[in-house]
């Protein structure tokens, strides 16, 4: 497969479904999230879409203000424990 359909490729992917990549709102992120149930489906066909996709689920966990308690929470705890 040459670099030109490679970026063909990625760039439909995503256009149809940018949350892969990057979370930009609630609606991406619960998108993100039923992706992410249907490919642990077929975990090992699936890994490196998964782990693409665990890492902008959990940038969007890091930053989202419905996290900022949560986030807050674990971080006072990793301090008591550290």
């Amino acid at each position: 497969m040459g670099l030109e359909t490679v970026k063909s490729k990625a760039h439909a992917l995503f256009e149809e479904a940018g949350y892969i990549a990057h979370i930009a709102n609630e609606a991406d992120y619960a998108q993100a999230l039923a992706l992410m149930d249907e490919l642990f489906e077929d975990y090992e066909a699936n890994r490196l879409l998964i782990e693409v996709l665990a890492n902008s689920i959990e940038t969007w966990e890091d930053v989202a203000d419905e996290f900022t308690e949560f986030n807050a929470r674990i971080a006072k705890l990793d301090s008591v424990e550290g």
